[in-house]
C-alpha cells in the first residue's frame, strides 16, 4: 500500500478517507455496491397537523378524540420504525376511518405531503365553516 502525504501531516495509504472537521449527521459512503437509507425520521411536525385537525373536529367526543390521538401516536411510532408493520398501519387507519373519514384522508395527504396535508385541513375547515354558514 502506497503512501500519500496529506494536508498537516496527515497520512493514508490508496482507499483511504481523511475526514477533517464536524461532519456530524452528514452521510459517509465508503466502498463498492453501498445502499443508502435514511432512517432518521421525523414524522413530528406532520403529526402535530393532523392531531390539530382531530382537537377541531366537531363531530368527535373528547373520548374519541383520545382515542384518534392514541392511535396516531401509535401509527407515529410504527412510520418511525426502519420497517414499519403495514398489517399494523392498516388497522390503526381503519379504527380512524369508523371514528372519523376525514382524519383519514388528512393524515394521508399530510403524510405524504405535508404542505398538501395542511391544505386539505384549511379546505375542510373552510368546507365545514360554509356548510354551519349554510353556503
Amino acid at each position: 500500500m502506497t503512501e500519500k502525504k496529506k494536508k498537516d501531516g496527515l497520512s493514508a495509504g490508496d482507499h483511504s478517507v481523511v475526514i477533517g472537521g464536524n461532519v456530524k449527521r452528514s452521510n459517509i459512503v465508503v466502498g463498492n455496491n453501498n445502499v443508502v437509507s435514511n432512517q432518521d425520521i421525523n414524522l413530528s411536525s406532520s403529526f402535530r397537523t393532523i392531531n390539530q385537525f382531530v382537537d377541531r373536529h366537531p363531530d368527535l367526543q373528547p373520548s374519541e378524540k383520545k382515542d384518534a390521538k392514541e392511535d396516531l401516536k401509535e401509527i407515529q411510532a410504527e412510520l418511525e420504525k426502519p420497517k414499519p408493520d403495514e398489517n399494523f398501519l392498516t388497522r390503526r387507519f381503519r379504527n380512524l376511518q369508523r371514528m372519523a373519514p376525514d382524519i383519514v384522508e388528512v393524515a394521508f395527504e399530510t403524510l405524504k405531503n405535508p404542505v398538501s396535508g395542511v391544505a386539505t385541513v384549511i379546505q375542510k375547515i373552510g368546507q365545514r365553516m360554509a356548510d354551519e354558514a349554510g353556503t
